[in-house]
């Protein structure tokens, strides 16, 4: 008798047992336990204990393996399961075998239950070798179920499901006794339609199987379906003539008109206005013909023109984009055209109007001197720094003094954008003027003092200039004269530094470039900004301006650091 099972490094622990299934297969579980209790659970000797799933009883394994006994294997035995465990300090390995071949062999007997409307279902479960080709078709392939004595009821295989593993392929199938299977009446559309479901029948048994259907209705429709994972034929039946009525495009009035006929239909002229009922004074919008069948078929869905849909999207800086969609006919919008698109509804045409709008819902750019919002900001100010110039002339002595009084100064001065959106291109002079302003604050010239003298006598001349960026004055231009006096020059000093002396005088004088104006009391405009927005579909260009004017400029305080004023 075997000590070993499949390698040297598994040992037999008593009898392997053996358990009878159905339809002459067996399970086989063998207990053994391993050759070095202490290694063998390791990741690495995996392959010198574990066979591969699927594998036969009888096989010998990769590693250590032992060629297999004559007489002591079951046919077709393969491997389904393992596992290890430790007993008494042993390493215990649990192989399960099963009888697994080529080709499927049931389970178990068949399960047998009554699904909707009392059809008979059959469950079938079998199992073969892994990759056993499995060749049934749904709606085709069928089987006879009797149970006891009664009369066999033939079932079509209506689904089925492959369970694959390593070891073995597992097949469950489902058969269906061919019947109808639900019944659905539609009472509130008009059409008085019934839709059926059915298995293994045909449209002729179906109609002479219900009551449901009457002598007004005509099939319109089968197709293929599913019922609860069962594939089914659907049966659609509808009255001979019948209409649907709404108001679902924006209130506008939508009829559709459902026609049945065993003569052939004529096409009717898309855009056509209707003039009888129900359909009176709407546009046929779409019109579908099956002159295919039996029963011919007209479906047809009428219209009513007008707006079905408005959408607004809100831009920035009080600027909103409204887009109209038209059916039929194209009403009226406000402001700019930017796009026109045409598209069909059902058939129908419709025009997609986008227009430019302020918030308030007038046209954009009509008025291009009429912002479309305004909002307070802080803006950077520099307040022009302060210089003076003083004279002194006292007889033979004449001087020319100048002092930085007070230095540029950064600020913040609170201001207001405007935002307009115009048709002309150019900035106005009006623009800098806007909200009363005094101008546009942008000194291009500052501060600057030209000093020239002569002596009389000697003829030598002194020139000084100054120039003071970022400085302004209100001191004005001046002249003077130095005289000598008998034993004693004319003197000219400049800073307080001689520069000049005569013995018969120095004319002198001094022209004064005062630079801006002084801002404070007054409001500014600082910026004028004019882009490219968009252009209407006639190609016009809308611009937006953008004005920015601060607050009337308040007196520098010493001392203040900051904040609102």
């Amino acid at each position: 008798m075997a000590v070993s099972h499949r390698t040297n490094r598994l040992k037999l622990i008593g009898t392997p047992a053996v358990e009878q299934l159905q339809n002459g297969r067996y399970q086989l579980t063998v207990n053994c336990t391993t050759m070095n209790s202490r290694e063998d659970w390791y990741s690495s000797n995996k392959a010198r204990i574990f066979p591969d799933f699927g594998s036969l009883e009888s096989a010998e394994m990769s590693i250590d393996g032992l060629a297999p006994r004559t007489g002591e294997a079951y046919t077709d035995m393969r491997l389904v399961s393992v596992q290890s465990s430790t007993q008494q300090e042993k390493y215990i390995v649990t192989l399960v075998y099963q009888t697994l071949g080529a080709s499927f062999v049931q389970v178990k007997d068949d399960t047998v239950n009554y699904a909707e409307n009392g059809l008979r279902r059959v469950t079938r479960k079998s199992i073969a070798q892994s990759g056993t080709a499995f060749q049934k078709t749904i709606g085709t392939t069928s089987i006879t179920s009797q149970i006891d004595s009664e009369t066999a009821v033939t079932c079509i295989l209506a689904n089925y499901e492959v369970n694959d593993t390593d070891s073995y392929r597992e097949v469950t199938e489902v058969y269906l006794q061919a019947g109808i299977v639900a019944v659905a009446q539609d009472f509130n559309n008009g059409q008085g339609r019934v839709s059926v479901q059915a298995f293994g029948k045909t449209s002729s048994e179906v109609t002479a199987a219900l009551s449901e259907v009457t002598s007004d209705h005509e099939l319109i429709s089968q197709r293929e379906s599913d019922f609860a994972g069962i594939k089914t034929s659907t049966f659609e039946y509808q009255l001979d003539e019948s209409f649907i009525q709404d108001r679902e495009l924006n209130g506008l009035n939508r009829i559709r008109l459902i026609e049945l006929s065993a003569s052939d239909f004529s096409a009717q002229t898309i855009g056509a206005v209707s003039t009888s009922a129900p359909t009176s004074s709407l546009f046929l919008g779409s019109q579908v013909i099956d002159n295919g069948g039996t029963i011919k078929t007209r479906q047809s869905t009428w219209l009513e023109a007008g707006t079905l849909s408005v959408s607004i999207k809100n831009l920035a800086e009080g600027v909103k984009q409204v887009t109209t969609v038209f059916l039929v006919t194209e009403g009226t919008t406000v402001g700019p055209v930017t796009s026109r698109n045409t598209s069909n509804f059902e058939g129908l045409k419709t025009i997609s109007v986008t227009t430019m709008q302020d918030k308030s819902g007038n046209a954009l750019g009509a008025n291009g001197s009429t912002p479309v919002c305004s909002f307070d900001v802080f803006s950077n100010f520099t307040y022009p720094g302060l210089f003076d110039v003083s004279l002194t002339s006292s007889g033979r002595v004449g001087n020319v003094e100048i002092e930085l009084t007070k230095a540029p100064a950064q600020s913040k001065v609170q201001s207001k954008v405007f935002v307009f959106f115009t048709t002309t291109s150019t900035i106005q002079s009006s623009d800098y003027t806007y909200e009363s302003a005094a101008g546009l604050w942008s000194p291009n010239d500052w501060g600057a003092v030209t000093v020239n003298a002569r002596g009389l006598n000697s003829g030598i001349r002194f020139n000084a200039s100054k120039a003071f960026r970022g400085y302004r004055t209100d001191s004005v231009t001046f002249s003077g004269s130095a005289s000598a006096s008998f034993g004693s020059s004319a003197l000219f000093a400049f800073q307080g530094s001689q520069k000049l002396s005569d013995f018969n005088g120095i004319p002198f004088s001094g022209i004064v470039s005062p630079g801006p104006v002084t801002p404070v009391g007054s409001k500014w405009v600082l910026d004028v900004k004019l882009t490219a927005a968009f252009d209407d579909t006639s190609g016009t260009t809308y611009y937006k301006k953008t004005i920015i004017v601060t607050d009337a400029i308040p007196a520098q305080v010493s001392g203040d650091v900051g904040g609102p004023y």
